[in-house]
């Protein structure tokens, strides 16, 4: 803050000498002085003087007093132009010296009033205090860094930072990827872990990131790529809770909740385990099961293919919104309206995508708009319909989207309605 109180003084500084100076120099340079007026004129008065002397028009013995007369008249205007030299003089001074007060201050006044932000001071207080806490954050204390309350934001901001000066710092595009996975960015995310990679390829974390960021980029789809670098990890880190976790959450997201419950299992049965990483498989374990027992036999691979034939669920949603509401969205806003299993994974069964409009808005769930496959709208019993405003687009939910309250439906075969109303932004 400092450095920029010296650099706005250095500017009124450069500014008051560009008004000063040029006032300064101009008599000196555009105006002359009353004498040498006088002086000027006497030479030409005598000279024409002389030539009348010489030409005849005047008598040799008027010539003197005329001489004289003229001299006389030149003391008397140069006695007069005296005073009037130093009072322009003194008017000169006197516009110079208020102009060393005005410019500062009316500069500083056209600062602060259109200018000046809290937020810039704001704003270098928060780069002293990065510069203190990043290399905590660089040394692996979380707790010291979470207990400053600093937020991703800055946090981000600062790691760019030295990303910038410090590109080959592995360390610090993997602690940026992490950063933007917390944000839910996952195309930033992945694109951090793969910078980290390339510089350190032979670190689990960094390929443990890479492969997490690559999960959510895809929605939670399991690839062959995604599953090959998890399994690998299981291999080289046995006791690591994280590549369990993720394989087992994108089975499961896939719609194979036995296949997620044996790779739960796997590092259940192991002699050393995480506690907090166990108590958390063991809830997933029990919901993935329930999920399991709860699929109706006539929507399993195994069902009676007549069962398969027989209409599916549709839901007719007609989603509303409240006035106070309406008057702040954009055109570029983004509705999204979609069905979630109540009791299962958080991935969508079915979703519309759609610019606001005109409102109430119609919108058809089914099978037809599924994100995946394997995890549609006829394969579970009870959903949940919501719709969200989004106003960058985003189809993960986030701080600023506008919603309302949910509706829980069960499902049967054939037409559905829902009603929404969205009304309360996110926090």
């Amino acid at each position: 803050m400092t450095l920029l109180w010296v650099l706005m003084g250095a500017m009124a500084l450069v500014g008051m000498l560009m008004i000063i100076i040029p006032v300064i120099k101009y008599q000196d340079q555009h105006e002359l002085s009353g004498d040498v007026i006088n002086s000027m004129v006497y030479r030409d008065r005598l000279k024409e003087l002389d030539q009348d002397l010489q030409e005849g028009r005047i008598l040799a013995s008027d010539y003197e007093p005329l001489k004289k007369e003229l001299e006389l008249t030149l003391l008397d205007d140069v006695e007069a132009s005296q005073p009037d030299q130093k009072l322009k003089r003194s008017g000169h001074l006197s516009l110079v010296l208020p102009l060393i007060v005005i410019v500062p201050v009316a500069a500083f006044i056209v600062y602060w009033s259109e200018g000046y932000r809290p937020e810039v001071g704001q704003w270098f207080d928060q780069q002293k205090k990065m510069e203190r806490i990043l290399p905590i954050l660089m040394a692996g204390d979380y707790e010291a860094v979470e207990k400053e309350g600093v937020g991703l934001d800055d946090l981000i901001r600062a790691l760019q930072k030295k990303i910038q000066t410090h590109p080959e710092d592995h360390r610090a595009w993997y602690m940026l990827g992490l950063s933007y996975l917390q944000l839910r960015m996952p195309q930033q995310s992945e694109l951090a872990f793969r910078r980290a990679l390339s510089l350190d390829p032979d670190n689990v974390d960094y390929v443990m990131g890479y492969t997490q960021s690559a999960l959510s980029a895809n929605g939670g789809e399991l690839t062959t790529e995604i599953r090959q670098n998890l399994e690998l990890l299981i291999q080289q880190q046995p006791d690591n809770p994280k590549p369990y976790m993720s394989l087992g959450m994108a089975l499961f997201q896939s719609g194979d909740p036995k296949s997620a419950v044996g790779v739960w299992q796997a590092y259940l049965d192991r002699p050393q385990t995480d506690p907090r990483a166990a108590e958390l498989l063991q809830k997933s374990v029990a919901m993935a099961r329930q999920q399991s027992a709860s699929m109706p036999e006539a929507r399993s691979e195994h069902a009676d293919p007549a069962a398969q034939t027989a209409v599916k669920p549709v839901i007719n949603v007609r989603v509303d919104i409240a006035p106070e509401v309406k008057s702040q969205l954009k055109s570029s806003d983004i509705l999204f309206i979609y069905a979630k299993a109540a009791q299962g994974p958080p991935l969508p069964l079915a979703v519309v995508r759609q610019p606001v409009a005109d409102w109430p808005v119609a919108a058809v769930l089914s099978d037809e708009n599924a994100m995946t496959p394997t995890m549609t709208l006829s394969k579970f019993d009870k959903v949940v319909v919501q719709a969200r405003i989004s106003p960058t687009g985003n189809a993960i939910p986030q701080s600023g989207d506008w919603v309302g309250p949910t509706q829980v439906l069960e499902l049967k075969s054939g037409a559905q309605s829902a009603s929404l109303r969205i009304e309360n932004r996110m926090p």
